[in-house]
């Protein structure tokens, strides 16, 4: 996948009202997520800026010893700035997906985005829905990967064939830059699917546990990433 989430890729509208369909037919609560980042990168820009660092203070030893051996300038103010050019351009350099992606391999961003994926569902207590009945859709956009969870406890013997299937379908829409309408093929695939087994059976008395609508989370408090309660 090649992609890059950004707010006005989506009609909020649009996906609050097909969120709300679903819900209305189906005992279920539907929650996607984005994030920008699930893995924990912040080392990087620091073994970046070490790593110009070395270059630097090398190719200044090579200039004034080698090419420069004559010259009546001094290297004391090269030494003194290269530091602070390192640090600012490794951090700059850092502000690539791309980069992070080069120091983390694969299985380990994938484990991560898994691991807060889970961390997300937990912390925000969305195993406590009465009805168990909950799929969230965790997209972290640095790492390209989508995680489908859902409570264990959700009793439909076809689950694991049914996340497959949206697994695909939303990497296919994303590939070709098609994020709204990924979700909304999503939404039916599911809708189909779950609702012989889980269709709602009467329309009175249906709570809504989380807002319709996609949660960005690095809009989110760092600390907390809960989500507010739809009134």
């Amino acid at each position: 996948m090649n992609f890059k989430l950004l707010k006005r890729d989506f009609d909020s509208k649009k996906l609050e009202n097909a969120i709300a369909d679903f819900e209305s037919h189906l005992d279920f609560e539907f929650v996607p997520v984005i994030a920008n980042k699930s893995s924990y990168v912040e080392h990087i820009g620091w073994v970046l800026s070490l790593l110009i660092l070395i270059i630097c203070l090398w190719l200044i030893d090579f200039t004034f010893n080698y090419l420069w051996i004559d010259s009546w300038l001094s290297p004391l103010p090269f030494y003194l700035l290269s530091p602070i050019f390192s640090y600012f351009l490794g951090f700059f350099i850092d502000k690539s997906d791309r980069v992070d992606r080069f120091f983390i391999s694969q299985k380990e961003r994938a484990r991560q985005v898994q691991e807060k994926a889970e961390l997300f569902f937990f912390r925000n207590q969305l195993h406590e829905v009465q009805s168990n009945n909950v799929l969230l859709l965790y997209i972290s956009m640095m790492e390209k990967h989508i995680v489908l969870y859902h409570d264990q406890r959700v009793s439909f013997d076809k689950m694991n064939d049914l996340d497959q299937k949206l697994l695909k379908t939303l990497q296919n829409s994303f590939k070709k830059n098609q994020f709204e309408q990924g979700l909304l093929e999503c939404l039916q695939i599911l809708k189909q699917a779950l609702e012989p087994q889980f269709k709602r059976s009467s329309q009175e008395n249906n709570p809504n546990f989380v807002p319709n609508k996609i949660i960005w989370i690095d809009e989110l408090p760092s600390d907390s990433h809960s989500i507010v309660p739809a009134k």
